[in-house]
């Protein structure tokens, strides 16, 4: 059975912004902060409201700046390993009359695929850290709002007195 689930953010209301590095785009870009009240469904009706919470999105593609749309190389190689385990099964089994192009397909596919990871597993350089990569981004330093074109007051943080944008 399919059960339908998700989140609704209702209310958006931008509350910051900084420079950060976004991992979808893989370059320097500013990112916003969004406060929104959140609720849990269940086939599209409201069922949990869990309350106001600030998300952080990358101002050109939309993303969460930190999270990686890549496979984690643990996915991978766990993937290499049941491609192994799979070419292993394809060739103890014994070829049967009325399915020997499908075995045959299986038992050459299965240890192609599992050379062709092996060898993307082996070429691929290790990235830098989000963590030195947000090092090495300059703070933002803006003194007019980007988004209302009030100058910013200073105190504990850079806060727009007319919208109430604070930067980070």
């Amino acid at each position: 059975m399919l059960i339908v689930t998700g989140a609704y953010h209702w209310w958006p209301k931008t509350v910051g912004f900084r420079n950060d590095f976004c991992l979808s785009c893989g370059a320097e870009r500013r990112s916003v902060r969004i406060r929104t009240f959140d609720a849990g469904h269940i086939f599209w009706v409201p069922v949990l409201p869990v309350g106001f919470w600030k998300h952080w999105y990358c101002a050109a593609c939309g993303n969460d700046p930190h999270v990686s749309p890549r496979t984690r190389p643990f996915f991978k190689w766990v993937g290499l390993l049941i491609l192994i385990g799979l070419s292993i099964g394809f060739w103890m089994d014994p070829v049967t009359p009325d399915s020997v192009a499908v075995s045959w397909a299986f038992r050459i596919g299965a240890p192609v695929c599992a050379i062709l990871l092996l060898l993307h597993l082996l070429k691929t350089p290790k990235e830098p850290s989000l963590k030195s990569r947000l090092a090495a981004i300059a703070s933002a330093s803006d003194t007019l709002c980007p988004f209302c074109s009030t100058p910013m007051m200073s105190g504990d943080r850079w806060s727009c007195p007319s919208c109430g944008v604070v930067r980070y």
